[in-house]
């Protein structure tokens, strides 16, 4: 019998290891930063990745109707059927 034996170098290692970076940043979006790691309870690093990964997507569209805010949603393709939200409610139940 062959027996495949795989083996982790040196290279692959330090591949895989966080990257360190010095950013620079004016005081208030420091101590913004600083408040947002603090009151989640995570290192400054996750903080602003978490903010930096937060502020890059996409913002949910609002339109209002007779004053009442609602998400603004693209037409499904396939229209949505009693009969499918029943199909629904017995796959989850």
């Amino acid at each position: 019998m062959h027996y495949a034996v795989s083996c982790i170098t040196f290279d692959e290692v330090v591949y895989n290891v966080g990257m360190r970076t010095t950013i620079t940043m004016d005081e208030d979006t420091a101590k913004i930063a600083t408040q947002y790691a603090r009151s989640r309870g995570v290192s400054l690093s996750k903080a602003i990745s978490e903010l930096i990964q937060r502020g890059t997507r996409p913002r949910a569209r609002i339109k209002y109707v007779n004053g009442f805010p609602l998400l603004d949603l693209p037409r499904p393709k396939k229209p949505v059927t009693t009969e499918w939200v029943k199909t629904l409610e017995d796959e989850q139940w």
